[in-house]
């Protein structure tokens, strides 16, 4: 019973799809009724409390701390337990009983390379960010990104896309842009780190050529943010890595944090390499002459 299996024709994937926005309804609803808890104290204290608003384009979700409240809800919407626990939605207990997969949880949609919603990806309450659902017929974490339809008129009007490393941060980073004429796009990475798949995700729906990858915290968050950029240089002309001081909450939280942004991300040279530092990046070189893409990308 604990196998969730793979379906195998359009209509099944399909199918699963629709439980996945039939998910995602539901916990914007269930953010959105929740007044008090750590959810709303957690997006107060990152200051991005806007998306609470029922009309942020980033509809964040909460799923709540219950046995069986979205299963009880999609069946009610006449989704079969099979097709929840082949959408990664549900899972068995040892007594057989059906339960939620995931609970108390901040949940975003994680969407494919067609923008359908193939997945989640969750904020527990210590503030750690994870994949929620597990390898399914329309989902694999390497292959999904957090982002770009919350932020497709920035990106359609020329925004240059930031990597960060929580989504948090990628809302706030979006909502600077705002500030500044729809100049950024945040897009959080989480998990394993930016596959080759999400980078050439990223670039499809990017009409700039240039992307930045915010890099701060400690030396292990700052290695992993370096390590996007080779690929990254494959796929864009120019690769700007912002070093900070400090953590991104850290710097969004400070009142000149848009300008500071602006002026880093106007001002980097694009990246050719990057070496550590003691707790902050070292040095960065330009790139005179950004690498052929090649033609099939």
């Amino acid at each position: 019973m604990n196998d969730p299996g793979f379906a195998s024709t359009p209509e099944e994937r399909q199918r699963l799809l629709a439980a996945n926005t039939a998910a995602a309804r539901f916990f914007r609803r269930e953010l959105l009724r929740a007044t008090d808890g750590w959810p709303s104290g957690y997006l107060k204290e990152a200051g991005i409390e806007q998306v609470l608003s029922t009309d942020s384009t980033w509809k964040v979700g909460y799923a709540p701390d219950t046995w069986s409240n979205l299963v009880d809800h999609l069946q009610s919407e006449g989704f079969s337990h099979a097709t929840m626990v082949r959408a990664g939605l549900m899972r068995w207990t040892e007594d057989g009983d059906a339960v939620d997969r995931y609970r108390d949880e901040l949940v975003l949609v994680a969407r494919d390379h067609k923008l359908l919603p193939a997945g989640f990806i969750g904020i527990g309450p210590d503030g750690g960010v994870r994949s929620l659902t597990p390898a399914t017929a329309v989902h694999r974490s390497s292959n999904v990104l957090v982002g770009i339809d919350e932020q497709m008129d920035l990106l359609r009007g020329g925004a240059m896309p930031v990597i960060v490393d929580d989504p948090a941060g990628a809302i706030a980073v979006s909502e600077m842009s705002r500030q500044l004429d729809g100049q950024w796009a945040g897009i959080p990475v989480c998990g394993d780190g930016l596959s080759t798949a999400q980078t050439r995700m990223l670039r499809k729906f990017s009409l700039t050529d240039s992307v930045g990858v915010v890099v701060g915290g400690d030396e292990r968050s700052q290695r992993r943010a370096v390590g996007f950029i080779p690929d990254l240089m494959l796929h864009y002309d120019r690769v700007r890595a912002v070093a900070l001081p400090g953590s991104l909450r850290e710097f969004t939280s400070l009142d000149s944090a848009p300008k500071r942004l602006h002026e880093l991300l106007t001002t980097v040279p694009p990246t050719m390499s990057y070496r550590m530092g003691s707790g902050v990046a070292a040095e960065i070189h330009p790139d005179p002459d950004p690498p052929d893409r090649g033609l099939d990308l």
